[in-house]
C-alpha cells in the first residue's frame, strides 16, 4: 500500500510538472505571436524612414548624406515567463548602404559609399491581464517598453551616455540606461501637438556629429536635424513635435565625425530611440 501511494505521488508530480512546462511554452508562444504582429514597438520601419537626406556645411565643406534602404536579420527574441509576468529582450541586425556626397574646398564633388552594419535592441514587459483560455493571446498584453538602442558592429567608439528633455510638459527630465528605463504604454512620455522641446545629449565623443530624426507632415516627411555641438561631448537641439496623436519613436543619432568626413573610416554609430506619444 505504501509503495502504491509513493507511485501515485510520483506520477501526480510528474503530470503537474509536465503541465507546467506546457503552460509556460504556450505562454511563450503567445507572447512571440504578439511581438511578431506588432508594427509599432518591435518592427520600426527603417526601410523607408532612414533614407532621408541630411545636409551639413562645415567651414568650406558641404556634405550631403543618407542611408539606403536596409535589410534585416531575423530578430533574436528572449521571453522569460514568471507567473503572470514576462520579460522580453528583442534584438535585430540592420544592413545597408551609407551614402555621402561631399564637396571639399577647391575640388569637385566626391561620392562615397560605406556599409551599415548595426544591432538594435529593445526590452519589454508583458503581463497576463486577460483570459488564459484565449487561444491566441492567453491573456497576455504588452504593458511596458524600454527605449530602443542601436550601435554599429565593427567600429563603435561613440556613445550616448544620457539624454535630457526640457519642455513645458517636462521642465527637466534626464534619462540614462536606455534599455533599463521602462515606460508604461498607458503613461508614455507625452507632448502637446507642436510642443517645443529642447534635447541635450551627453556623450563620450568630442569629435562627433549628432542628429534628431523626426517626422513631419510635408515632403520629404522624414528629416534629420543636426544638433549644435557645445563641446566636451555635449550636443543640443530643438524640436517641434508632430501634430498627429499616435505613438512614435524619436531617433537620436550620434556618428563619429570621421564616418562623415573621412573616406576610409567605417560606419561608427550609437543611437537611442525614445518612445513617446502626442497628447
Amino acid at each position: 500500500m505504501k509503495r502504491l501511494l509513493l507511485i501515485l505521488i510520483f506520477f501526480s508530480s510528474f503530470l503537474i510538472l509536465c503541465r507546467g512546462k506546457g503552460d509556460a511554452e504556450a505562454d511563450r508562444e503567445a507572447i512571440l505571436r504578439l511581438i511578431r504582429q506588432d508594427t509599432v514597438w518591435f518592427n520600426a520601419n527603417t526601410e523607408v524612414d532612414s533614407t532621408d537626406t541630411t545636409m551639413i556645411a562645415l567651414n568650406d565643406t558641404l556634405l550631403i548624406w543618407w542611408r539606403g534602404a536596409q535589410t534585416h536579420s531575423e530578430p533574436i527574441i528572449y521571453v522569460g515567463v514568471h507567473g503572470d509576468s514576462a520579460f522580453v529582450t528583442w534584438a535585430r541586425a540592420n544592413f545597408g548602404p551609407f551614402y555621402l556626397l561631399i564637396k571639399p574646398p577647391d575640388t569637385t564633388w566626391l561620392f562615397w559609399t560605406k556599409n551599415v552594419s548595426e544591432t538594435a535592441k529593445i526590452q519589454a514587459v508583458f503581463r497576463r491581464t486577460g483570459d488564459i483560455n484565449d487561444t491566441v493571446t492567453r491573456g497576455w498584453q504588452l504593458k511596458k517598453i524600454s527605449l530602443a538602442w542601436g550601435q554599429s558592429d565593427s567600429v563603435h567608439t561613440v556613445r550616448i551616455d544620457s539624454l535630457r528633455i526640457q519642455s513645458s510638459s517636462y521642465p527637466n527630465l534626464l534619462i540614462t540606461n536606455p534599455l533599463e528605463n521602462f515606460f508604461s504604454l498607458d503613461s508614455l512620455i507625452a507632448f502637446s501637438p507642436g510642443e517645443l522641446v529642447t534635447i541635450t545629449l551627453y556623450t563620450n565623443a568630442t569629435n562627433a556629429d549628432a542628429f534628431l530624426h523626426t517626422f513631419i507632415l510635408a515632403w520629404p516627411f522624414y528629416l534629420r536635424v543636426p544638433f549644435n555641438n557645445l563641446g566636451n561631448g555635449v550636443f543640443t537641439g530643438t524640436w517641434h513635435v508632430q501634430l498627429i496623436p499616435f505613438p512614435r519613436y524619436a531617433f537620436f543619432d550620434l556618428l563619429n565625425h570621421a564616418t562623415l568626413f573621412t573616406p576610409d573610416y567605417k560606419y561608427d554609430f550609437n543611437g537611442w530611440l525614445l518612445p513617446y506619444r502626442i497628447k
